[in-house]
């Protein structure tokens, strides 16, 4: 098939899964901070559907009228616009974390470390380093993100929105939120494992240069 090419024999390894794992996670990352940057987390009164097209409609706000109405549409503004800066960091991280596994993933399929095999130990100090900063990343995006929830617009929010009867408007992170965490925390086992492999090729790369007739 397409993978018993030369070329393409690198798709199969345990690094080039390692890396094509964190791929998919590094877009669950980006993906999941859109959604919790655009979503309002709580009634949109189109069943499953609600959305940005729904509240430019009004719809809703339908059980709000007069002052009411504008306070809430002034609430979820301010609301969307402290949750703005850590989403938009999230998805730049999520981005940045997609572009390193595939430029690896290149990187193999065009048999660099064979031709340089110290680049897999730069690649393993940088699955590491990553893996590192992932986990204060977190700590700083639900840390920033409770504080949002904890604000003063938060609470007066969730209060009008219940004063109303729509419920859905609590102040607590919602699952978008909780499975960028869970990518992250994935992601970091997957560098941590894919920093291993790399000082594994290392030495079979290595082993093999020694034995050339062997090859």
């Amino acid at each position: 098939g397409l993978l018993e090419c030369r070329r393409c024999r690198y798709l199969r390894t345990g690094r080039a899964c390692c890396q094509m794992v964190e791929a998919l996670l590094a877009v669950l990352i980006l993906v999941c901070s859109s959604v919790s940057c655009g979503s309002t987390g709580g009634y949109t009164g189109l069943p499953s559907l609600g959305g940005i097209y729904y509240y430019q409609y009004g719809g809703a706000y339908s059980g709000f009228s007069g002052a009411d109405g504008e306070k809430a549409q002034q609430l979820d503004q301010r609301f969307y616009l402290l949750k703005l800066p850590i989403a938009k960091a999230a998805m730049a991280v999520g981005g940045c974390l997609l572009v390193f596994p595939c430029v690896l993933i290149l990187v193999g399929v065009v048999r660099l470390p064979w031709h340089f095999p110290a680049w897999l130990l730069l690649e393993c100090i940088l699955d590491i380093v990553i893996a590192t900063g992932i986990v204060p990343a977190l700590y700083y995006f639900f840390h920033f993100l409770l504080g949002v929830y904890n604000s003063s617009v938060c609470k007066e929010r969730e209060q009008l929105y219940q004063s109303k009867g729509y419920q859905g408007f609590r102040c607590s992170l919602h699952g978008a939120e909780i499975a960028v965490g869970l990518s992250g925390c994935i992601a970091v086992m997957a560098y941590l494992l894919s920093a291993g492999l790399a000082v594994r090729g290392y030495r079979t790369v290595h082993k093999l240069k020694q034995k050339p007739v062997q090859l």
